[in-house]
This record gives structure tokens, C-alpha cells and sequence, in this order.
């Protein structure tokens, strides 16, 4: 009798001890919290030492149901008092917890049950130590998975979300409240209601996924929602600062009007008088006119970044530019040194430059575009730092679009276009983590930029797609390659 009743408490204690230390844990791992105060760790630790033994005597002396709902409540205690959570989300956390652990003790007991019964053991002390290290494999296990091994996001950023907490809520107390019952009974009804434990169970572990999914999806759906509006506001920011350009532009362009009509007028009247004496004169004025129109054009002093071999590129590309009749604008941003000490080495970001503008300048030769230019923008753009290349050329073919990085690939190879500069582009972006976004305006027009290319270093290594060709894009890109935007 006394063996039964030592190795009754025996029993009790080890189980206890590991079930509250797995509740504990667990409640750490659901909110990624890691304890590093040893003492914190100590008295957590012989706290629940402390609670497992009074726990034996409220069993003792009242029942199994009390004592699991006081273990319930004074864990929920231990673990706001060391953390500083709320008293009610902790109590809510260890429900969930403590049931899963029970849950799982239930399942070990059941396995070892079999187990041992097949090597015919009937030792107490083996079989218990078998269950709990049986349950310690299982909790490990659950520990690891993917979805719980940082933690569920929910429980982190979402603790006074009422709807889902409750939800859990309730289907934890279902289960807790069949396994004290169960646990309690030692009659033949309790393979019926072991069955329905199971069946409850299940039932909350798929409620808890499919809420999981629908809160996630929201979630994503949300950040989309706040990606859209910030990029709508972006655009508009740009459509602003490009309409300013355009405006100075006209203005400059106006007032050279005005002179050639004069010119024009002057050439008239010589004409219709013969005062041949003054055409020196009218030389002059034509050859100045030239100069300014040149100057206004295409002699433009470029900003500086004070990296020589950045400068040099923009420079030499400047003059390429200058041979094909083609207006190319330099906008600085922020501190280029910051950005090529932090986020791209100078070598790369020169041929990167240097690789991107060369594509925008064989464009703008492929079309009929009557406004040649290239609007090139460095440094930090909407609060990343970014390379963005603008230009008024023809727009990509699709397969080119779909193939870009993959390999090789041109619809200008007769003007010197091999399709190695975009391979190139896009191991500079995976060895920056860098993101490349190709922006359609819309169809080509003859006066305006028809596209620009960013190269942002935000860390994400994507490739998007804003585009009115959305779904001719998507319908050839079988393997969903790009993230396509409608424009």
C-alpha cells in the first residue's frame, strides 16, 4: 500500500513538474519572448516546483478538476508577473498552452501504452519515465515547427484583438474541461469520452490554422492596400517634379521661339529689301542663337557626387548621349558616399549605371519619339536609396521582359545590344538584395518619357512589373516569375 501511495505522488510531481515547465516554455515561444535573467529562470523554476506540490494537496484533499483550473491560474500569474503582460492575456496564453501539453501527455500516454505493452513491460517507474520522455519528444517537435519557431505573429502584435482570442479561448476550455473530466473518471466511459477529447481536439487545432490563414491573409491584403495608396502617393510626388521640369523646359524653349520669329522676321524684310550689307550681321545673330539653343539642350553642367568614378561614368554617358541628340539630366539625392559605403560598392553602382542608361539609350534610338532625353535620378528616393533611369525610348518586349536575368536576351542586337548588361544588372541586384522595378507610363507618345527603370536597395530582391500590358505580360509568364501591377 505504501509502494502504491509513494509511487501515486511520485507519479504526480514528474508529471506535474514537466507539464507546468512546457506551459511556461510554451507561453514564451508563442510570444518569441527569451528569457536571459538566470535568477528570472531560477525563480520561475522553483516556482513551479512550489505550485506543483501545492497542486498535490488541493488533489489530495479536494480533487484532479480543482487543482488542474488552480494550476491554471497561478502559472497565468507567475508568467505576468515576469513579464509585465496582462493578467487576463496571460491566463487566456496558458489555457492554450496547458491544454496542447495535456493533450500531447494524453497522446504519450497512449503510445507508450502500446509500446510497452508489445515488449511486455510493467514496470510503473519505466512506463512513466517512457510517457514523459515520449511527451518531451512530441513538445520539442511542436516547438520546432515552421510556423511557431519565431513565435505567432498574431499573439505578438495582436494581444487585445477580442474575436480571435475568445475564439481560441473557447475551444481550449472545451478541451481543458473534457480532459479534467476525463482524467477524474474510472469507469468505462471514459473510452467514449477519450473519443471526444480527440474529436475536440482536432476540431481546435483546425479552428486555430484556419483563423491563423484568414488573419494573415488580411493582414497581407492590408499591407497591399498600404503599398498601393504609398505608391499612388510616390507617383504622384514624381508626375509632380517631372510636370516642374517639363514647365522650365517650355519656358526656355519659348523664349528661344521668340528670337528665331524675330530672326525670321529680320531675314524677311532684308529679303523683300535687298540690304544685303547687313547679312554679317544676320550671321551673328543665327550663330548665337545655335549656341544657345546647344547650350540649353545639351551642354549641361552635371551635378557632382564626389566619387570620381561615379562622376566619370555620368560624364561619359552624358557625351554619349550628346552624340545622339539626346537631352540627359542628372538629379542627386542624399549622400552618395553614404550610399555606396552602405549599400552598393562604387565599382558596382558605376556599371550599373553605366549598363542601364546604355538600354535607355538604344531605346530612345529605336524610336520615333520626337523628345529624346534621359532623366537620370540617384541617391535617396522616397526615403530608399535607389537609381532610377528615365527614358522617352520604346518599351520592352514581353518575352525580353520575361527572360531579363535568365539569359541573354535583345530585341536590339543591329545597334550593339547583347542582353549581358541585364545579366549583369541582375547578379548586382541578388548580390545587393536589391529590388528592380520596370514603371510603363503607358503606350509610347512622341513627347514625353515612356518608362523608368529603379533599382531600389530596400533589401527584398524582387522584380515587379507596373504595367497597362499586365495581362499579355502574365499570360506568358508561366512561371510567375515577375509581381505584375496595373498602371
Amino acid at each position: 500500500m505504501e509502494q502504491i501511495i509513494e509511487y501515486k505522488y511520485v507519479e504526480y510531481f514528474l508529471k506535474g513538474i514537466v507539464i507546468n515547465l512546457c506551459t511556461i516554455y510554451m507561453n514564451y515561444k508563442i510570444l518569441n519572448i527569451q528569457e536571459k535573467d538566470n535568477i528570472a529562470k531560477a525563480k520561475i523554476f522553483l516556482s513551479l516546483i512550489t505550485l506543483t506540490i501545492i497542486s498535490i494537496i488541493i488533489r489530495r484533499y479536494f480533487n484532479r478538476t480543482l487543482s488542474m483550473i488552480a494550476v491554471d491560474i497561478f502559472i497565468a500569474f507567475i508568467f505576468s508577473n515576469v513579464t509585465n503582460k496582462d493578467m487576463s492575456f496571460s491566463l487566456i496564453l496558458t489555457t492554450i498552452s496547458i491544454t496542447v501539453n495535456y493533450i500531447l501527455y494524453s497522446i504519450a500516454i497512449s503510445l507508450s501504452y502500446i509500446m510497452f505493452k508489445i515488449f511486455d513491460i510493467t514496470n510503473e517507474y519505466i512506463i512513466l519515465i517512457g510517457i514523459i520522455i515520449m511527451h518531451s519528444i512530441m513538445f520539442r517537435t511542436l516547438c520546432k515547427i515552421k510556423r511557431l519557431e519565431k513565435g505567432i505573429t498574431f499573439f505578438t502584435k495582436n494581444a487585445n484583438n477580442q474575436y480571435f482570442i475568445i475564439l481560441i479561448l473557447n475551444a481550449s476550455c472545451i478541451v481543458f474541461l473534457i480532459l479534467t473530466i476525463v482524467l477524474n473518471l474510472e469507469t468505462p466511459i471514459i473510452r467514449t469520452l477519450f473519443v471526444y477529447m480527440i474529436i475536440f481536439a482536432i476540431i481546435m487545432f483546425i479552428t486555430i490554422q484556419k483563423s491563423l490563414q484568414l488573419y494573415y491573409k488580411q493582414k497581407l491584403q492590408e499591407r497591399e492596400v498600404e503599398e498601393i495608396k504609398e505608391e499612388l502617393k510616390n507617383r504622384e510626388k514624381e508626375i509632380k517634379e517631372l510636370e516642374n521640369e517639363n514647365l522650365k523646359l517650355n519656358k526656355k524653349n519659348h523664349s528661344i521661339a521668340h528670337k528665331q520669329k524675330a530672326l525670321e522676321y529680320e531675314l524677311k524684310e532684308l529679303l523683300v529689301n535687298n540690304q544685303i550689307m547687313n547679312q554679317n550681321h544676320i550671321k551673328d545673330k543665327i550663330e548665337n542663337l545655335s549656341k544657345e539653343m546647344q547650350n540649353e539642350t545639351i551642354s549641361i553642367e552635371l551635378a557632382k557626387t564626389n566619387i570620381e568614378e561615379i562622376d566619370s561614368m555620368l560624364k561619359y554617358m552624358q557625351s554619349e548621349c550628346m552624340k545622339n541628340k539626346i537631352d540627359f539630366q542628372l538629379q542627386l539625392n542624399g549622400n552618395i558616399h553614404h550610399m555606396v559605403n552602405t549599400y552598393i560598392e562604387k565599382e558596382d553602382l558605376e556599371i550599373l549605371i553605366a549598363d542601364i542608361i546604355k538600354n535607355a539609350l538604344i531605346a530612345i534610338n529605336n524610336s520615333k519619339n520626337i523628345n529624346k532625353g534621359i532623366l537620370v535620378r540617384l541617391g535617396l528616393i522616397d526615403g530608399k536609396y535607389s537609381l532610377y533611369v528615365y527614358d522617352s525610348g520604346i518599351e520592352f518586349g514581353i518575352d525580353t521582359l520575361i527572360n531579363l536575368g535568365i539569359k541573354p536576351s535583345t530585341t536590339h542586337s543591329n545597334d550593339g545590344g547583347t542582353g549581358m548588361g541585364w545579366m549583369n544588372t541582375f547578379d548586382t541586384l541578388k548580390k545587393y538584395k536589391a529590388s528592380l522595378v520596370i514603371d510603363e507610363y503607358g503606350k509610347p507618345v512622341e513627347d514625353n518619357f515612356t518608362k523608368v527603370i529603379k533599382i531600389v536597395f530596400d533589401n527584398k530582391n524582387k522584380y515587379k512589373i507596373i504595367s497597362y500590358r499586365v495581362k499579355e505580360i502574365e499570360e506568358k509568364d508561366v512561371n510567375k516569375r515577375i509581381k505584375l501591377s496595373f498602371r
